[in-house]
């Protein structure tokens, strides 16, 4: 009998050293907002695919908080060897250095955008028993008695987009008053409860609520409209030419990762963003494919364009 404990136990050891081999082999994509959605769903697309590519085994990690910042920060100081990737919205690079004091971190100098995981715009919503029923009589409505209207978190893109529409409409800082929330998520349910009156939120996931009538949209924030809601206007149409928000899904890895490596997540990533996997879930989730261009010019122009806005709004998050 204790021949066997033994030999059980030498076994067991076995599997667990095993395991953890192979844990230290497998590629994680920290995803640095909370699991549930698109940039969460497009990070598990793309692990999914490199497995069936034979890239090992490739692990999603959520690790949310700070705007993102923790998960970004984690990425950003682990050892530059292709075996740590973050998914991350372009904000964490283009507005958070605006937003913060101190991020710990420089993301601009401490990672390196490996690909583009698609992009996505914004929709105006409102709860039914909310007056507006297009963007000028919303606008109309602050502009006589402020607001309310929910996002993610403050410095999140519908905090944002909701300050570049106030300024751009010419509102006073008082008409629109934010009430952030602890993600995209619970911004969602608070409109659809009618704990707060509105919001400008990623459009994954109002299509299915404003076609059942739990919601009313006013406007979305791309230059053209969305194809699942193409009966709704952009901000543009609606009277503010040029008007224009999206926000891009981005894979990136540590500074001094080896070019090769970039090169081969760039490659993977590009496959997975086009296969049929993909093609079936991002329209769901209001993900549009990147159509091409040049990446970095993309974040030095919103890194201009929400600098402008976080200044002018007196955002700050230390």
């Amino acid at each position: 009998m204790p021949r066997r404990r033994q030999l059980l136990a030498t076994a067991a050891g076995l599997l667990a050293a095993r395991q953890a081999a192979a844990q230290a082999e497998a590629t994680r994509i920290i995803v640095n907002f909370t699991p549930g959605g698109s940039l969460d769903g497009t990070a598990r697309l793309l692990a999914e695919h490199a497995m069936r590519d034979g890239r090992g085994t490739v692990v999603v990690e959520n690790r949310p908080g700070a705007g993102g910042n923790i998960g970004a920060a984690a990425v950003a100081r682990a050892r530059p060897d292709g075996r740590t990737l973050l998914a991350a919205l372009d904000t964490g690079l283009t507005v958070n250095p605006h937003l913060f004091r101190d991020m710990g971190f420089d993301p601009l100098r401490d990672l390196v955008p490996v690909a583009h995981l698609g992009s996505f715009q914004l929709v105006l919503l409102v709860h039914p028993a909310h007056p507006a029923t297009d963007l000028r009589s919303f606008l109309e409505g602050a502009r006589r008695s402020p607001a309310f209207y929910a996002s993610g978190s403050v410095g999140s893109p519908g905090h944002l987009a909701m300050e570049h529409l106030r300024q751009s409409a010419g509102l006073p800082t008082t008409a629109l008053e934010h009430v952030p929330q602890r993600g995209n998520p619970e911004a969602l349910t608070a409109i659809v409860s009618g704990t707060v009156p509105a919001g400008f939120l990623a459009i994954g996931g109002g299509p299915d609520l404003v076609r059942s009538g739990r919601l009313r949209a006013l406007a979305v924030s791309g230059a053209e409209r969305a194809a699942v809601l193409p009966e709704v206007p952009t901000v543009a149409e609606s009277g503010f030419p040029g008007f224009e928000v999206r926000v891009a899904n981005l894979l990136l890895a540590p500074r001094g990762t080896p070019d090769a490596v970039l090169a081969e997540w760039a490659t993977v990533s590009q496959a997975a963003m086009a296969g049929e996997a993909a093609r079936g879930r991002l329209p769901g989730w209001g993900i549009d494919p990147w159509p091409g261009g040049d990446l970095p010019a993309l974040l030095a122009a919103n890194n201009a364009r929400w600098g402008r806005v976080v200044r002018e709004a007196g955002m700050r998050l230390d």
